[in-house]
């Protein structure tokens, strides 16, 4: 295989002709333009950039250019604007609250005043009303009439009644007060140290209405108690009466009332708190005191003459033991013990008026 022999080097460029400068190719003049030109504004002088920002564009962009962007301190200046404007509703709307609250929470508790200051207008009339009792039950040590002292006691009896309802109202004014103070509490909760304090006073004034209502029940029952004790004090008078003037029929009819009437008296004895155990026992002898005269009375009828003189000598016995009853020291206790209502009462005023 022979080997193929290089392609041959180009001939070379002829010179190129020589020309004179006359016989150049003259300039081309520049296009005319499609749109006739103005001429350009002269340049701005140099000066200082201005310290203010660039007026915000009063329209909007055209269509398919970008709008010019808003600096950024004007939108911090708004939001800075827009948070202090939250503040101050804020601000306005918490003291809006605790003014509301306040006024909400000062109106019930002027109210649970008003009916604390109504039960203490009452006070007066509880104490007045507690001299005439205690003045009354004291009758037990100095009363000899029973008429008189059941008359006394059923006079108790009608005071008490009216002390105990009398204070009724007070009492429903009280409990609507306490209700009120426990209402709106979500508006309230910033005055919930005065309503407390308001409750507790209203709950002193209601146990000063239980103390009256208590002591007003137990003279009640003491008032009942005594009526039927001087009942069987009548009845021992007319067969005293009765058979001094040897009448048995009226002697006997005495001694059966008698013994009725005690029987009621222990009865209702059960009733009285702290009743003085020498009236019980009183009342107790008085029952065999009639026991024994009704058999001396039928040993009368009878003729048995042993039996009405064991009958006679019973009686005499029984009179002895009545005699050393001392009818001042049951008083004493008496009234000693329902001085406490007075005293439980006054101090649970203080407190509610306090």
């Amino acid at each position: 295989m022979s080997e193929i022999p290089p392609y041959p080097p180009p001939p070379p460029l002829p010179p190129e002709p020589e020309t004179s400068p006359a016989a150049a190719e003259p300039a081309r003049a520049a296009p005319t333009p499609a749109y006739p030109s103005y001429p350009s504004a002269p340049p701005a002088p140099s000066a200082p950039p201005p310290d203010y920002a660039a007026p915000v564009s009063a329209y909007p962009a055209p269509y398919g250019y970008a709008s010019a962007a808003q600096p950024r301190a004007s939108r911090n200046l708004r939001t800075i604007i827009a948070a202090g404007i939250l503040v101050v509703v804020l601000l306005l709307g918490i003291m809006g609250y605790v003014f509301a609250g306040y006024v909400y929470a000062s109106s019930r508790i002027s109210a649970a005043a008003g009916a604390i200051n109504t039960l203490d207008s009452r006070r007066s009339y509880v104490n007045t009303t507690f001299d005439l009792l205690e003045q009354q039950a004291s009758t037990l040590g100095t009363q000899s009439d029973g008429s008189v002292g059941k008359a006394t006691a059923t006079s108790m009896v009608t005071e008490s009644q009216g002390l105990r309802s009398g204070l009724a109202g007070n009492d429903q004014g009280l409990v609507a007060a306490r209700t009120h103070l426990n209402e709106q509490q979500w508006l309230t909760s910033l005055s919930q140290g005065r309503l407390t304090a308001e409750a507790a006073r209203i709950d002193h004034g209601r146990k000063a209405i239980a103390t009256v209502r208590a002591a007003a029940q137990q003279y009640v029952f003491y008032g009942h108690f005594l009526e039927d004790y001087y009942q069987a004090d009548i009845d021992l008078t007319a067969l005293i009466a009765t058979a001094t003037a040897n009448d048995v029929a009226g002697a006997a009819s005495a001694d059966g009332s008698l013994e009725d009437d005690l029987t009621k008296a222990l009865q209702s004895s059960a009733n009285v708190a702290e009743l003085p155990t020498e009236l019980h026992d009183r009342l107790l002898d008085l029952q065999t005191f009639a026991n024994d005269f009704g058999t001396l009375l039928n040993a009368y009828v009878k003729r048995d003459q042993a039996g009405y003189d064991a009958a006679n000598k019973a009686i005499k016995a029984d009179t002895a033991k009545l005699g050393a009853y001392d009818p001042a020291a049951p008083a004493a206790k008496i009234k000693s013990y329902y001085q406490h209502y007075r005293v439980d009462f006054n101090l649970e005023m203080d407190k509610a008026t306090a």
